[in-house]
């Protein structure tokens, strides 16, 4: 199986030719492809692929700027940062997708797949793609019914600084400080939000862009934040979210 890579991180690029030599030692991996414009000069100059591996984001701009100049008909599996919950349409339409950070299962359940029902594949429908991925949700959560002692509290959204996962539970910390159990886990929570100010940072933090204060470079290509109100440990941007964390800050 020839397979075309796009992803403009280097270290996650060898990390997914890994899995798929794990997968399958013969498969070819045909190029990796970091820009959008050596994409669509890749697809002008070269036979297609039995399959191709897609980052939506990449470094000059999206994935989009490339199916709008040439027609891709090859089954597509998206490698993306974006959470399940804005990506499950891609199911309707044959299209697998994989959420960073993934792992070798994740690689291996989209192959299975691909493998199975390989036939029942479609190129992506371009327009229906951008719908899927940029569309603002129209389910904002806006507010929080909370439980305070033997009492109920309504927090509006705006109000928390961040939501942090803890020893199995999901809290919201307010900028006075007041924390309160919520009945959503840290990825659900990632789709109901509004993405114009709650960015998911790692596996345990949502953060509110009011709440930072400062941004510090960090080791291994990460971010480490100062909030407010203040942490009691250190707010780490991941490696895989750093990124599109930037992209956000930037809009």
């Amino acid at each position: 199986m020839k397979v075309l890579l796009f992803e403009d991180e280097k270290h996650t690029a060898h990390r997914l030719v890994q899995l798929l030599k794990k997968y399958d030692a013969d498969i070819k991996v045909l190029d990796v492809i970091g820009s959008v414009k050596e994409g669509i000069q890749w697809y002008r100059k070269n036979s297609l692929p039995d399959l191709v591996f897609q980052d939506i984001l990449l470094n000059d701009g999206n994935c989009f700027e490339i199916f709008d100049e040439v027609k891709v008909k090859v089954p597509v599996i998206f490698t993306t940062a974006y959470n399940e919950y804005a990506l499950r349409s891609f199911n309707v339409n044959s299209i697998d997708y994989i959420v960073k950070p993934y792992d070798y299962q994740d690689i291996k359940m989209a192959l299975d797949k691909f493998s199975d029902f390989r036939e029942m594949f479609l190129p992506p429908e371009n327009d229906l793609l951008k719908k899927i991925v940029f569309q603002e949700t129209t389910e904002i959560k806006r507010r929080f019914l909370v439980k305070v002692g033997d009492k109920y509290r309504s927090v509006k959204s705006e109000d928390i600084a961040w939501f942090l996962f803890d020893e199995g539970v999901t809290f919201a910390v307010t900028f006075e400080n007041s924390k309160f159990p919520v009945n959503h886990s840290i990825e659900q929570l990632s789709g109901l939000l509004d993405s114009r100010f709650f960015f998911q940072i790692n596996r345990k933090y949502i953060i509110n862009i009011e709440s930072i204060r400062n941004i510090h470079t960090w080791f291994n290509s990460r971010f480490k934040i100062e909030m407010v109100p203040k942490s009691d440990e250190d707010i780490i941007v991941s490696r895989e979210r750093a990124k599109d964390f930037k992209l956000w800050l930037d809009r």
